[in-house]
C-alpha cells in the first residue's frame, strides 16, 4: 500500500514540475490618448445611439467632453471608481471592447484631457 501511495506521489510530482506557466499578455496601452482621436470614437460608436440628449450624460461629439467631466463621471484622482469606467465593466460592459475599456481608463489616468 505504501508502495502505490509513493508511485502515486511521483506521479504526480513529475506531471507537476513538468508543467509550465503560461501568461497570458496584457494588451499594450498606448500612452498620450487623445480625447478627440481616441475617445470620442468609442462614444460615437457604441454611446451616441442612447447618449444623444435623451439619457444623461449626452456624448455626442459638440458636447461629450464638458459632460462627463462637469457631469462628475470622471476621477482623476481615482480613475478606476470613475463612474465612466465603472458602468463600462457593470452595465455597459458589452458597449466597449476591452482594448476601448482600458483606453478610457488610461485617458482618466492621463487627467482625462480635452485633447
Amino acid at each position: 500500500m505504501r508502495r502505490l501511495g509513493f508511485i502515486v506521489t511521483s506521479i504526480m510530482l513529475f506531471f507537476i514540475s513538468s508543467c509550465e506557466k503560461y501568461t497570458i499578455p496584457k494588451p499594450e496601452i498606448p500612452t498620450g490618448i487623445s480625447f478627440s482621436e481616441d475617445i470620442l470614437p468609442i462614444f460615437e460608436a457604441s454611446c451616441v445611439s442612447c447618449h444623444s440628449g435623451g439619457i444623461p450624460p449626452e456624448l455626442s461629439p459638440e458636447v461629450a467632453y464638458e459632460e462627463v467631466i462637469d457631469g462628475g463621471y470622471v476621477d482623476t484622482a481615482d480613475p478606476e471608481s470613475s463612474e465612466l469606467y465603472t458602468k463600462l465593466l457593470g452595465s455597459h460592459s458589452s458597449r466597449a471592447t476591452e482594448e476601448e475599456k482600458l483606453l478610457i481608463l488610461q485617458w482618466i489616468t492621463e487627467g482625462a484631457l480635452d485633447n
